[in-house]
């Protein structure tokens, strides 16, 4: 009797503990307003900013009206100003890489063929070496350790063995 008791305030331990874990208190989550990637994020207007953190802050502190009114319009100037620095980011970020581009094909422009397929090449390595130094941060692996590397290297090994037989 004593262990049905034992497993039956255990199993409800646990199913108590499994619905209190439903729950987040993630402010992070709840910034977002519940969406999980930046994919099904909505642009909010400097308006709806503005309110939203005259909000959070009246909450907090407590406002009066003209408090209020007053942190609305400062919260909006400050949305507005935010938003011009993000756009003006971003239009140098754009300009940047299309100068970029125009530099690499007038480049490319200067070379051979065959120098155009060198320089292919070594890009591909150089690729190669930056994604294998990004992967090395993983506690406990090694060069030969890593999962792609060495079904690359299985691969490559029964192409070796068929083409010997």
């Amino acid at each position: 009797m004593k262990k049905i008791l034992t497993l039956a305030v255990l199993f409800t331990g646990l199913s108590v503990a499994s619905f209190a874990q439903e729950k987040s208190d993630n402010k992070r989550a709840d910034r977002r307003e519940g969406k999980p990637s930046r994919k099904g994020v909505t642009v909010k207007s400097a308006e709806d900013i503005a309110k939203i953190r005259t909000e959070r802050l009246d909450k907090e502190l407590k406002f009066t009206d003209k408090q209020r009114q007053e942190v609305y319009v400062y919260n909006l100037d400050q949305a507005k100003k935010l938003r011009q620095r993000a756009e003006g980011r971003r239009k140098e970020r754009m300009a940047m890489r299309r100068e970029m581009k125009a530099d690499r094909e007038r480049f490319k422009n200067l070379l051979t063929e065959d120098q155009q397929k060198i320089m292919k090449d070594r890009i591909v390595e150089r690729d190669g070496e930056r994604i294998h130094k990004r992967g090395q941060h993983f506690k406990g692996r090694k060069d030969g350790d890593r999962p792609i590397r060495k079904k690359i290297e299985k691969i490559e090994d029964t192409k070796e063995e068929s083409s010997n037989s």
